[in-house]
């Protein structure tokens, strides 16, 4: 039976997927511009069948792959180890001894953590038969922390890609089973693979919870979830329709000459309810219920469903025996309305004050695949098989099938999203637009003083900088562009980002390490040479040094006694060398050059409490020493008080030392500061457009850079070459983006604690208004400091939109999703009313879409407040 629909890892047909947008979601000859692709959905939908497919399209083309399964159990550079040393042969055939021999050395450098080389030397005084041995022995091991990471794998495997430029894969399966601290590794290795622009794709699969995961495992240190996460290009494998796994039954069927009824199919499609697994399991046991004459028939289809289902009970009891009192709540209410449906904004908003359980529940049963959402509103059970399990298991009776009411926001959701002219290059974004690193038109941001913020227009006062702003606002760009002037100054510019897998330390020491042959050229061999050791000191914590005596009576080559003595010749080196003594040899270059030395330190909101330490103490040694090195960092909006808090060390009393920080706010856009970043590349391009369709994707932007960049994509991919950019064309861009950003709004959502949740929910209804913060709570209101914080936290990850005190949702697509999932009256429900909710009557003139607001009375009941 097998051998008729394949297996499940190799199928007999492959169906092809494609997005909301019809767009194929498999790999295909042509690699996606964005490095780093992430399949996401629900078990069973064949997520790993996606990599399946990958590792098949690397091997037809001659293309490197090498795949990994994460483990709760393994680091992920162990895996990657393992798989690269098997592979090695393959990879010396493909791109020669010599270009393998560095890669072989990463793996060796991977593999070997303590190897504590050491040198020695002995003297020898005297002859038979009293011989006299002194010895010493030292290591000459530097600190195996500093190590080799994700990143260097990605730097290695792409210069043997482009060597011969061929493409090389890294694919990981089972993301959901990685640790944060791997999780981390990935997005790392992501952001790596982008900056570097070498032909090396990372392409990872994981539950419908892995997007959450890896959002936040960005903020492991700071408590802050970055976007460090929209470096993936998230593909969401979904259930199929009908009419897309039909031919998986038929096809075969048609090869194997076995014959069918249309109907039974049609009962079995029905019965998968899109579930591709599902299918599989009930199509091989139709087989074995098929008439000999007439293949399947309707008969051994049913005889099918009732023999799978009878099968799953175990499953159905184990899944329910896995739900919280929440979930088993929610499951029993969807059942109850049989295909109906559920409508959760309903659901949510009879809820009350309790809606936020309500709301977990719902995103962790439609991520087990228990439940489905439809429309983004309602939701029903996935499985026709588990419905009836739980309607029996409860004893109630499901209600009848019934025409399905579509509310106004059902009936909007993806309206405008179909594309007018599908052009699919993605490289002509980059052409009109340069990279987010380059752009075309860069924006020149100024300070509240109206002063110029970047270094490259007005130069640090002090010698230690901070560039801070929300996610996707630009601070990286300032370090690009602070980069960008050293390069042609001819200054020594020495970048790394912070991370929370391994210390500062070791980041710098890598930084300049690999930057070396630049020292040597710059300053000389002799200067280098002393860099080298002054690098060896930060990474050597403990020499062991040892001393030996020993004296040996009679006759060599004959019988001697020897006695012999050893002992430490260096207590632990806890004194050390710090990142001071470092900035202080790079200083003594830079003087004598007679030119700045720039230490730049990016993605300050991972780096550890200690990593902050040792910042505050550089900035304030740099400042007393004065010599022409200065401290650049980039961080989120807590940045600054992460640093305050640091200052005071183990006190956490903040000192004056972070306010040696030149710090300068990266802020939201003006519309008149994005509008020619939109229309003067266009203009360069000879691309039309209209001035209606710019105006609505600046305000579509909101003030930020990044999500303007990503209209501007979808805009161009969507214009016809003759007419350009069209008023219908922005806002079909705008609904594209939206749809394409609901996995992250999903995530960055679940990532949201209770309060704040209440917060974002609150600010959402308001819309344009916002509301004002803390004052929104009274000043006895209870939970007013929650209120707060809350507000801290969402507008540092970027959600929220700050103001002076006034705080307004960042991006209008996450407003209209949250409006559309929780219905309005649970979004006006919250922390500024934590008792029972009263009556709230809002006109349609108050909502800034106009419709009806669905509140409670007193009683429970739902009104309808009309104007």
């Amino acid at each position: 039976m097998g051998q008729v629909f394949g297996t499940p890892r190799r199928p007999a047909h492959t169906v092809t997927r494609t997005d909301r947008l019809g767009r194929a979601i498999s790999l295909g000859d042509v690699l996606p511009e964005s490095k780093a692709i992430l399949f996401t959905g629900p078990p069973g939908m064949g997520k790993s069948r996606e990599l399946d497919q990958a590792q098949e399209l690397a091997a037809r083309n001659g293309w490197t792959a090498i795949r990994v399964e994460a483990s709760a159990r393994d680091p992920l550079e162990n895996r990657f180890t393992r798989a690269i040393k098997a592979d090695l042969d393959k990879l010396r055939s493909r791109f020669g001894h010599r270009r393998v021999r560095k890669l072989r050395k990463t793996v060796r450098d991977l593999t070997q953590r303590a190897r504590n080389t050491q040198h020695g030397a002995e003297v020898r005084v005297g002859a038979a038969p009293v011989q006299f041995i002194a010895k010493r022995q030292w290591d000459v091991t530097p600190q195996d922390d500093i190590g080799t990471t994700l990143n260097d794998f990605g730097d290695q495997l792409g210069e043997l890609a482009a060597s011969k430029d061929q493409p090389v894969l890294l694919l990981v399966d089972n993301v959901d089973a990685a640790s944060p601290r791997d999780l981390a590794g990935l997005n790392e290795l992501a952001v790596h693979l982008e900056q570097k622009g070498r032909p090396v794709w990372l392409v990872a699969a994981g539950g419908a919870m892995a997007t959450s995961r890896l959002m936040a495992a960005s903020d492991r240190m700071s408590g802050i979830a970055t976007t460090v996460t929209n470096q993936f290009d998230i593909r969401e494998v979904g259930p199929l329709s009908d009419n897309e796994l039909r031919p998986f039954l038929t096809k075969p069927l048609d090869d194997a000459r076995i014959g069918y009824q249309s109907a039974a199919i049609d009962n079995l499609l029905r019965a998968a309810n899109g579930d591709p697994s599902r299918l599989r399991a009930l199509a091989e046991t139709a087989l074995a219920y098929a008439d000999r004459d007439a293949g399947i028939t309707i008969a051994a289809a049913a005889a099918a469903a009732s023999q799978v289902g009878k099968e799953s009970v175990v499953l159905y009891q184990g899944r329910w025996n896995q739900c919280k009192d929440a979930q088993k709540d929610l499951l029993a209410k969807v059942a109850a309305q049989g295909p109906n449906g559920l409508s959760m904004p309903a659901e949510t908003q009879a809820a009350g004050s309790g809606w936020r359980e309500v709301d977990k529940a719902r995103q962790l049963l439609v991520a087990r695949g228990l439940l489905r959402e439809h429309d983004g509103e309602r939701v029903t059970i996935a499985e026709a098989g588990f419905q009836d399990w739980v309607n029996d298991y409860l004893e109630q009776t499901p209600a009848p099938a019934g025409p399905i009411q579509a509310t106004q926001a059902i009936a909007q959701h993806g309206a405008g999203i179909a594309p007018a002219h599908p052009t699919g290059d993605r490289a002509l974004v980059s052409k009109v637009f340069g990279t987010a690193r380059t752009p075309v038109h860069p924006v020149d941001r100024v300070d509240q003083n109206a002063q110029p913020i970047s270094l490259d227009k007005r130069l640090p006062t002090r010698t230690s900088v901070l560039f801070t702003g929300p996610p996707g606002m630009g601070t990286s760009h300032e370090l690009d562009r602070a980069q960008a002037l050293a390069g042609r100054r001819g200054w020594t510019a020495i970048r790394l980002d912070a991370s929370p897998r391994e210390p500062l330390e070791n980041r710098v020491v890598r930084a300049v390490s690999q930057d070396m042959d630049r020292f040597r050229r710059r300053f000389g061999s002799g200067e280098a040479r002393k860099l080298k050791k002054a690098l060896g000191e930060l990474a050597v914590r403990t020499r062991n040094a040892q001393h030996g005596a020993e004296v040996r009576v009679g006759v060599p080559g004959g019988f001697q006694v020897v006695g012999k003595r050893q002992w430490d010749a260096a207590p632990r080196d806890t004194v050390g060398s710090t990142l001071n003594e470092l900035a202080d040899h790079l200083g003594e270059l830079a003087a004598k050059k007679g030119e700045p030395i720039m230490l730049m330190v990016d993605n300050l909101d991972v780096a550890s409490d200690r990593d902050l330490v040792a910042l505050t103490e550089l900035s304030a040694h740099l400042e007393r020493r004065g010599q022409p090195v200065f401290l650049v960092g980039a961080g989120g909006e807590l940045a600054t008080a992460r640093l305050l808090g640091a200052s005071g060390g183990q006190a956490g009393i903040e000192t004056k030392v972070a306010h040696r920080f030149d710090v300068r706010e990266v802020a939201p856009l003006t519309e008149a500061q994005l509008r020619p970043a939109l229309a003067e590349p266009l203009r360069q391009a000879g691309i039309p457009y209209e001035a209606q369709a710019v105006d609505s994707l600046v305000k579509a932007a909101n003030g930020n850079p990044s999500r303007l960049r990503a209209l501007a994509g979808s805009a161009l991919e969507l214009a016809d070459p003759q007419a350009g950019i069209t008023a219908g064309v922005a806002k079909a861009a705008t609904a594209q983006l939206n749809s394409r950003s609901r996995a992250l709004y999903e995530a960055a959502w679940h990532n949201c604690s209770d309060a704040e949740k209440e917060l974002l929910a609150k600010a959402a209804v308001r819309g344009p208004r916002g509301l004002s913060m803390p004052a929104e709570s009274g000043p006895s209101a209870p939970g007013r400091w929650d209120l707060d914080s809350a507000g801290q936290g969402l507008i540092s990850r970027g959600l929220l939109r700050r103001s002076g005190h006034h705080v307004t949702v960042a991006d209008p697509g996450l407003q209209d999703w949250v409006q559309t999932r929780l219905g309005q009256s649970a979004a006006q429900s919250g922390i500024a009313h934590p008792t029972t909710p009263q009556p709230q009557l809002t006109s349609a003139a108050e909502r800034p879409d106009g419709r009806h607001a669905l509140t409670r009375d007193h009683g429970g009941r739902t009104i309808n407040a009309k104007r």
